[in-house]
């Protein structure tokens, strides 16, 4: 069940019972491949998706492959409110985690596809719009 809880002294609100972290999942990606384009045959850790076709996958692993792509709208008094999805991800991730210079190779080529298609000529980091809007 997912629960969204509302405080009412403040804009904000928070999601509970939503728990994203299996253990294959998240282990399922290679840090490495993500911060630097040399290591972008780096897919130890990515299993069951590290490669498609023979050749390696970029970005691997599970959580590339996640999309989170529920739709929703939020009122309140019958007006719609605008949802800010700037700034929604760590400084940190941003500045450590992901190189401005590793782009998607081989990405949706498998047997396999997922919802999410990745501009091969745009850095990963642009791609995942979600952590870099």
């Amino acid at each position: 069940m997912l629960a969204v809880q509302s405080n009412h002294n403040s804009n904000k609100s928070s999601v509970d019972n939503f728990y994203q972290n299996h253990h294959r999942y998240v282990k399922s990606r290679n840090d490495e491949q993500l911060r630097d384009s040399l290591k972008w045959d780096s897919t130890s850790g990515c299993k069951p998706e590290c490669m498609a076709n023979g050749k390696p996958i970029v970005p691997c692993g599970l959580i590339a492959w996640s999309l989170f792509n529920d739709t929703y709208v939020f009122f309140r008094k019958n007006k719609i409110l605008t949802v800010n999805k700037k700034g929604i991800s760590w400084k940190s991730d941003r500045d450590h985690k992901f190189g401005k210079d590793v782009f998607p190779k081989n990405f949706q080529n498998g047997s396999i596809i997922g919802d999410a298609h990745l501009n091969d000529s745009i850095p990963v980091s642009i791609n995942v719009k979600f952590c870099f809007d």
